[in-house]
């Protein structure tokens, strides 16, 4: 019995901090990070402060929870080893459209994260170490395996990492987070083969086509990844 209660106790415990973690998002998302008070958050989860501090002992507490819990991109490791040996051709478009997919679903984050880096300094390093790294390595992984394989051409796999995530935020900050929806919209669609085939385009090994006399001639390419 003193096995099933202590389970019990966490599974109560683990639904309060997640029920604090979704008021924290929509509250900072709202008001930003900085504005936002711990009053508010209680509020918004329909809890008194003192029971609040029991889970979180800080506002800082609670955005690095948010930061681990509600990563922009958790899945992509996983969603990276489904398509270890899916080529490029067809594993970068599926991979873009399933990144861009969750991206739009967690654009509160993105919201919170953008206002964040533009005023605290110590959280923009926070979101660099939390969220950029480990999405830039494990998707470099992937290019350079494909690199070593002639897929694709040899360059800096971060690097190329870096580039290719930042398309995709690009679009998720006109799009969804300045208005740019309602300005100048575009489908999923059409961002999803714009940010595929730029990058491929440009990281492609195969940058000669053989002319009709036989000599090659280089395909030429858009500026950006390659």
């Amino acid at each position: 019995m003193g096995r099933i209660a202590a389970a019990r106790h966490e599974q109560h415990a683990q639904a309060r901090r997640d029920l604090i973690l979704d008021a924290a998002l929509r509250v900072f998302g709202q008001t930003g990070f900085a504005q936002a008070t711990m009053d508010q958050v209680a509020a918004a989860a329909e809890l008194s402060k003192a029971t609040l501090y029991l889970y979180f002992s800080s506002k800082d507490a609670l955005l690095e929870s948010l930061l681990s819990r509600y990563s922009l991109l958790p899945e992509l490791p996983a969603m990276l080893t489904a398509l270890a040996d899916t080529p490029p051709a067809i594993g970068v478009p599926r991979l873009v459209a399933e990144a861009w997919r969750l991206l739009q679903e967690r654009r509160e984050l993105a919201r919170i994260i953008v206002r964040e880096i533009q005023g605290n300094p110590g959280h923009a390093r926070l979101f660099a170490e939390r969220i950029g790294l480990p999405a830039y390595q494990a998707l470099a992984g992937y290019l350079e395996r494909w690199m070593e394989r002639g897929e694709l051409r040899r360059q800096h796999p971060l690097a190329a990492a870096q580039c290719l995530f930042g398309m995709l935020w690009f679009f998720l900050l006109t799009q969804e987070l300045t208005g740019g929806r309602e300005l100048f919209p575009l489908s999923e669609g059409t961002i999803v083969a714009t940010v595929a085939q730029m990058f491929l385009q440009g990281a492609s090994e195969h940058a000669h086509e053989p002319t009709a006399a036989g000599h090659s001639r280089q395909r030429s390419k858009p500026h950006g990844c390659a």
